[in-house]
């Protein structure tokens, strides 16, 4: 099978925090494959991050639904319901109100792909995007893909009629493939473990050395801010460094926002830096782009996210590329990711009390802080380079094994 001119990435609410990695995915199937991509978002994100490279995507948005589109697509409509009424699935699905506003998106989707001659659409989801590319193939024969990034729970229902038309499905890790199989055991030749990868020319070490004894210590953590990525933990691990060990001075810069664009649970870490009185060591930045995260992880001296659950942790990737002595949480799949000791160090999620041991004990140990800064890098090197994932998608284009 030859491979496609043109595909749709489909990426919801773009453009967020996160979606930096699927840029450096296209950027690395133009280079190395040839193969181009149009970036198709369901709307705009509710608090955009535009990163230097979005306007270079031009992204398109299907919701809401231009009104002279509203006319075009009556006719589609009327033509695919027949085709739609067919499949007792979608039949069941129709009964909610709401999946009649993702059929007019299934249907400006299909238009979409039409005129700018995309042939495959890869979905960076398994929730509603994932059932608009169902529906889509449904009416347009248009092939589909699926990348699931974290637990199936967390991406709703009709997770089999999600599947079984995919060509073939992408999971980020061992643990979620594990899941999948327990779940969907007849969907599991189309699954391979393919994870997520960072772009190892743009995140890097810092030109200079860091320093042998920083002091302060400057430790960064970047993830969205929701009790999940235990922020909360992190908090409380820094005020039993300054009450138990006030000789080890610090400094942590915590990017990411939280849902409520900074009303939210951003307002409760406010409140808990306050009460440990922890106002100059700690910083919320909200919400970063891209180069500022680089700029933070080159100018820090460690990296630390205690987070209660994680899929896998592109954060980890990008502070591992640049050469960082890295704490994490023996959570999720983290663990495929971090071997503990050799280019990382992970605490149990949730114990305050291991993780500020952690901490201070990268502070203290400069060698402990070279040898897993460059064993990081190395382990992002051999098998988390965002030309990889690019390669393997490449592959099952083809029809072949990623």
């Amino acid at each position: 099978m030859s491979l496609p001119d043109r595909i749709a990435v489909l990426i919801p609410e773009f453009p967020g925090q996160t979606h930096s990695f699927f840029w450096r995915e296209i950027e690395a199937l133009a280079a190395s494959h040839g193969i181009g991509a149009q970036i198709v978002s369901t709307r705009l994100a509710p608090k955009p991050v535009w990163h230097d490279w979005v306007g270079q995507a031009a992204a398109i948005q299907l919701y809401p639904v231009p009104r002279a589109d509203l006319a075009r697509l009556a006719p589609d409509l009327l033509a695919a319901l027949p085709r739609l009424a067919a499949d007792p699935d979608i039949r069941r699905i129709l009964r909610q109100p709401r999946a009649w506003a993702f059929v007019l998106m299934a249907l400006r989707l299909a238009r979409i792909c039409k005129a700018r001659g995309l042939t495959h659409l890869h979905v960076h989801s398994c929730a509603n995007f994932a059932l608009i590319a169902a529906l889509c193939h449904r009416i347009s024969a248009i092939p589909y893909s699926l990348v699931l990034h974290g637990p199936l729970s967390d991406y709703g229902p009709d997770q089999p009629f999600k599947w079984k038309g995919a060509s073939f499905v992408f999971v980020i890790t061992e643990t979620l493939r594990a899941e999948v199989a327990g779940v969907m055991p007849d969907m599991m030749a189309k699954v391979s473990v393919v994870p997520m990868g960072v772009d190892t020319d743009l995140f890097g070490p810092p030109a200079a050395p860091r320093p042998d004894a920083p002091d302060p210590f400057g430790w960064f953590c970047c993830a969205r801010l929701n009790r999940v990525k235990g922020h909360d933990t992190l908090i409380e691990a820094a005020g039993l460094l300054r009450a138990r060990r006030p000789g080890l001075r610090f400094r942590i810069r915590i990017a990411g926002e939280d849902e409520q664009a900074g009303t939210g649970y951003h307002r409760d870490l406010d409140a808990m830096i306050a009460a440990a009185g922890l106002g100059e060591a700690v910083a919320l930045l909200g919400s970063v782009t891209q180069d500022t995260v680089r700029n933070e992880l080159q100018a820090a001296d460690g990296f630390v996210l205690a987070s209660r659950h994680e899929p896998l942790g592109v954060a980890y990737m990008e502070a591992m590329a640049c050469e960082l002595p890295v704490i994490g949480t023996d959570a999720g799949g983290v663990g495929e990711l971090i071997t503990q000791g050799q280019d990382g160090l992970l605490v149990p999620p949730g114990d305050a009390e291991a993780l500020a041991g952690a901490m201070a004990r990268v502070m203290e140990n400069g060698e402990l802080r070279q040898s897993l800064g460059k064993a990081a890098r190395r382990r992002i090197l051999a098998d988390f380079s965002s030309r990889r994932s690019a390669d393997a998608l490449a592959a099952a284009l083809a029809g072949g094994k990623p």
